[in-house]
């Protein structure tokens, strides 16, 4: 059976999961995390050694591989990717970490059944706030300091991105989700649902989005909505999170325009991205997102 392996990479860590399948969506069957101490120093080689444990799998069975990564972790991302392809993996796609982000909470939506969601992950050096509404996603970074002694403005610049309240919020990663949870909490009528250790999702979004960029056999863009539910079943579970949602639940918006789109300072105002339709032949990399403060991706959802 062929595999997609997904991995993602921040300064702080590299972490992999590897399905069953050649989509994405299938049974994981080998995961883990591996902390990085210098993200400069990184050897990529040896990550990837690591990472294609042959005790696990065969490597000829890996069919397609997605690496995502945040901005500060770009150029080691790179060297991973040059030593998955000198291992022979040609198949390899650099995801933006935008597209996985998207491709995760749009399906959060769908599984959660909400029309109106806000997902927020945060990373160690980064943090993307995205808004999922009528079938479009909109994801907006937010630039952390090496320091990461920010847990006070990085909760401001999430609340500064959403414009109005939407029907949940999710908030999930691996650093200060605690902060971001309680300051939603108090300002919020919506229900607010965390998920701390829900570390491997972006790995999972690069392993997805990956095989659909490479797959030339599978079926046409319109039957992707029904695949997307067990896709990020898929991913909770991998997460080991549970979202318990009560959709019988009337849920009260407090909708509020009192504050300004100042709040965000005018280094983090969003950029636009015009994001391609997906390829109709195999593509090897995506191309690299230049490195901004703030960035914003609009998908329309087919």
């Amino acid at each position: 059976m062929d595999l997609v392996l997904g991995l993602s990479l921040t300064t702080a860590a590299l972490r992999w999961v590897l399905v069953e399948g050649s989509t994405g969506e299938g049974d994981p069957i080998d995961r883990g995390e591996l902390d990085i101490a210098a993200i400069d120093d990184v050897d990529a080689d040896l990550l990837v050694h690591a990472v294609l444990n042959p005790a696990v799998v065969a490597e000829d069975r890996i069919r397609v591989v997605g690496v995502t990564s945040t901005a500060d972790a770009g150029g080691a991302a790179a060297a991973i990717v040059d030593a998955l392809v000198a291992r022979g993996h040609h198949d390899v796609a650099r995801v933006s970490d935008t597209a996985a982000v998207a491709a995760l909470a749009s399906g959060i939506a769908d599984i959660t059944d909400y029309d109106d969601v806000a997902v927020c992950i945060v990373e160690p050096d980064s943090a993307f706030v995205a808004v999922v509404d009528g079938g479009e996603v909109t994801v907006h970074y937010v630039d952390r300091p090496a320091d990461r002694a920010d847990a006070l403005e990085l909760t401001s610049s999430v609340i500064a991105v959403l414009d109005r309240e939407p029907a949940a919020i999710f908030v999930i990663g691996s650093d200060d989700v605690e902060v971001i949870v309680t300051a939603f909490e108090a300002i919020a009528e919506a229900p607010v649902f965390s998920a701390a250790e829900a570390d491997l999702a972006l790995a999972r979004g690069a392993a997805l989005v990956a095989a659909r960029t490479l797959d030339m056999s599978g079926p046409p863009p319109g039957d992707v909505p029904p695949r997307r539910a067990s896709v990020l079943l898929g991913v909770l579970a991998v997460a080991v999170v549970t979202f318990v949602v009560s959709l019988s639940i009337a849920i009260g918006l407090n909708l509020s325009d009192d504050e300004p789109a100042e709040n965000l300072s005018a280094a983090a105002q969003p950029e636009h991205i015009v994001v391609p339709p997906p390829p109709s032949r195999p593509a090897v990399r995506f191309p690299d997102i230049p490195n901004v403060v703030a960035k914003t991706m609009t998908v329309a959802v087919p």
